[in-house]
């Protein structure tokens, strides 16, 4: 009785003998319509799109303790981005959106294969005293209970997707989740903001993840029968040969067989074949030979055709990525001395140096500091203010450049008052194109208010940070940064 059972399973395994699974290896996603999303995810070009806080409602929050953790869409992007950068797949530039328009001006110079936007919402943090009951048994086995005071922290976003063809705009995929992570803690250490900032790449993390399994795919093996024909030596021999590997020779027996009329067992044989080397058109071709030959055969009735072709036609639709055009991010750029409405000496070359490195980062061929200031000076210009008396064009003719970065501080300065410390940076930027002759302007504002606890450790603490970066000639570095940050967010992004 031992001995039968094995031997029955086998049987039952390898389909009673007239057939062996081979197992075909995909990387497949998990969206709807997924041949044509494929296709647009060639030369992808991502934008994050979220709502920027109003100045007032910073300060408001920030005095009544309410304003929440600083979000950072430009570190989701770029983290999604290289989420969605697989073989056959590339991200070819990002950018952040903040503004609430419903279109994108710069779609149309990147020229991508799709366009992929990410609405999110800002992160919603909170920490909050548990008691937890946990059960135990003493040494006389009697059962006792004891409690436990536990800090919850916990962070959540709301995302929608929205997929589209470009440039057709055709939508593609749409579909909106939310994303969470918590911990627990024994004590409250620090506040929630605090513990926001330590863990936000988790929270980015879950959703990148999420991303590249719909779109990008997940491991996954497909089973697909090759029959033998019973008495039949050379469908039997094929068969024989291809279980074990060889298919190169079951091909030739196959492809002689089916030359000569066939039976369906032949073109799933070659179906089956093609698939495993790739070739996902002939093998499309043999499936359907197949299909049509095997007609009232009750043999062939395991064989899902549908799901079959499903499979062929998603890893058809994988073409090698493409890329965005590459000219934008090939044109010389030249980031143009900051007007300045402040009192501020030190803030408008600050911020614009801090932006320059921003954009080189990301990509961009700049003609560098000293030479845009050196060229300028022969022509008379020696501040930012100056500029407007001078065409766009002009300017990029003496700079041999092919875009102009203007930059206007409004806003640069710190308030200190006991336990109220306010500093702000606020400002636009206009990026001008010598090839369309228009210009598309940014508005940014980075406002950040503090309330120690302690009058005097709060004055101290201020004089302190602001003393330090006087004698740096950075004034409001970490302001600064921030803007720099969001400004050039605004402008698309190499993913590197």
């Amino acid at each position: 009785m031992k001995k039968i059972i094995p031997t029955l399973l086998a049987a039952l395994l390898s389909g009673c003998g007239n057939y062996f699974n081979a197992r075909v290896p995909y990387v497949l996603p998990d969206s709807p319509n997924a041949a044509s999303a494929r296709q647009a995810m060639g030369g992808l070009y991502l934008v994050v799109r979220t709502k920027a806080p109003s100045a007032a409602g910073t300060l408001l929050g920030s005095l009544l303790n309410t304003a929440g953790p600083e979000d950072n869409p430009d570190a989701l992007a770029a983290r999604a981005a290289r989420a969605l950068t697989r073989p056959g797949m590339r991200v070819c530039a990002w950018r952040v959106d903040r503004s609430g328009a419903g279109s994108d001006v710069f779609a149309g110079p990147l020229a991508p294969s799709g366009v992929l936007e990410i609405t999110v919402s800002r992160p919603s943090v909170s920490a909050r005293k548990e008691e937890r009951s946990s059960a135990y048994y003493d040494k006389n086995k009697k059962r006792r209970e004891t409690k436990t005071a536990v800090w919850v922290y916990s962070a959540s976003m709301n995302a929608g997707f929205r997929l589209l063809s470009w440039p057709a705009g055709t939508p593609l995929d749409s579909w909106n989740d939310t994303f969470t992570y918590s911990e627990d803690r024994h004590d409250k250490a620090g506040d929630a903001d605090d513990w926001y900032a330590e863990n936000e790449h988790k929270l980015y993390g879950a959703l990148a993840a999420k991303l590249a399994a719909r779109y990008a795919g997940r491991q996954v093996v497909r089973l697909r029968p090759v029959f033998r024909k019973k008495g039949d030596r050379q469908s039997e021999e094929a068969a024989s040969l291809a279980n074990r590997n060889e298919w190169g020779r079951a091909d030739g027996i196959w492809l002689a067989r089916s030359a000569a009329g066939g039976g369906w067992r032949d073109y799933l044989g070659l179906a089956v074949s093609a698939e495993l080397r790739k070739d996902y058109t002939d093998a499309a071709g043999y499936y359907r030979q197949a299909e049509a030959r095997s007609a009232g055969d009750k043999e062939a009735a395991i064989l899902n055709w549908a799901g079959i072709y499903r499979d062929l036609e998603i890893a058809a639709a994988t073409v090698p990525a493409s890329g965005c055009s590459g000219g934008w991010f090939g044109v010389r750029t030249a980031v143009l001395p900051f007007t300045d409405e402040t009192t501020s000496i030190d803030g408008p070359p600050l911020v614009r140096s801090l932006l320059y490195e921003r954009l080189r980062e990301s990509g961009y061929n700049l003609v560098p500091l000293e030479e845009t200031d050196e060229t300028l000076r022969l022509h008379g210009f020696t501040e930012g203010g100056q500029l407007a008396a001078a065409k766009p064009g002009d300017i990029a003719a003496w700079l041999g450049a092919g875009r102009l970065v203007y930059g206007d501080l409004t806003d640069f300065g710190e308030i200190m008052a006991g336990l109220y410390n306010r500093r702000t940076v606020k400002g636009s930027v206009k990026v001008w194109d010598a090839a369309s002759k228009e210009s598309v302007s940014f508005e940014e504002s980075v406002v950040r208010v503090k309330t120690p606890k302690s009058f005097l450790g709060g004055m101290f603490g201020q004089l302190a940070k602001g003393l330090a970066e006087r004698i740096k000639n950075k004034p409001l570095a970490y302001e600064a940064g921030l803007f720099s940050v969001q400004a050039a967010g605004n402008l698309p992004a190499a993913v590197k």
